[in-house]
């Protein structure tokens, strides 16, 4: 009994320093979607994945949520205004979607249902550890500011327009302001943080068709320039976690 405590104890420990380790510098690796099953192959590397011809359903787009008035008559957090009406507003360039808020988009649009049928196996790292592992997904309109990755594995896919995705690594938050979670990384200056220059990040455009999966600690921004509402950046987003992951999320 004390030795089969003693090696799940070792074999956590070995769990947790994998999940804490992350990478020196940033290398964005590419893989064409229709080999996903190489993807578990690529993990080891802990790099971001960008995943060409990606297949995104007809779901979480504003056509779409046009069919669902519930949806769009969302009252957004204390404001007065629907979710419909923020969506054409300027107000909408600086709104911050509550989670509570992306995850019921993410349900109410189908895409947690299609990401649980249609991809979530695909992407976790051995079928025989799938027990191990849980998701959940968000979806939100426009943008968001620095987040960082918690999951081990984070999928990012666009559902309408482009984003513009910056990648910061962790060793980098030393040199951003004390409160830098939600903040527009362009919009920190030298007022926020003597140390603005040393700043490196990594920006990728991310059109509809493609996804990009990242590792555990990555730093995250997300922003957009739409032309019209039928334009605007609808992004999904699912997690992958673990039961060590998971409790770091928590």
């Amino acid at each position: 009994m004390l030795e089969i405590l003693f090696c799940g104890i070792v074999i956590l420990f070995i769990a947790i320093l994998f999940y804490k380790q992350a990478n020196e510098e940033i290398d964005i690796l590419q893989l064409d979607a229709s080999r996903i099953e190489e993807v578990p192959v690529l993990y080891a590397d802990r790099s971001p994945i960008v995943l060409k011809g990606f297949p995104v359903p007809p779901l979480g787009n504003y056509e779409e949520m046009k069919k669902r008035p519930k949806v769009l008559g969302l009252h957004m957090g204390d404001t007065k205004e629907t979710l419909d009406s923020l969506l054409h507003s300027e107000g909408l360039k600086e709104f911050m979607f509550h989670p509570t808020t992306t995850e019921y988009l993410a349900k109410e649009s189908g895409l947690d249902v299609w990401f649980g049928l249609h991809c979530y196996k695909d992407l976790l790292p051995s079928t025989l550890t799938q027990w191990m592992y849980s998701y959940n997904t968000s979806l939100w309109p426009s943008h968001r500011g620095l987040t960082q990755t918690t999951a081990v594995h984070t999928l990012l896919l666009p559902t309408q327009g482009t984003a513009h995705v910056s990648l910061l690594l962790s060793k980098m938050i030393p040199y951003l302001p004390s409160e830098w979670k939600g903040r527009r990384l362009k919009s920190i200056t030298a007022a926020d943080t003597p140390l603005v220059t040393q700043l490196q990040y990594v920006e990728i455009k991310l059109r509809k068709g493609n996804a990009l999966l990242l590792p555990a600690h990555m730093l995250v921004d997300i922003s957009s320039d739409p032309a019209s509402v039928h334009d605007t950046l609808w992004m999904f987003q699912a997690e992958i976690h673990h039961p060590i992951s998971r409790f770091s999320k928590s």
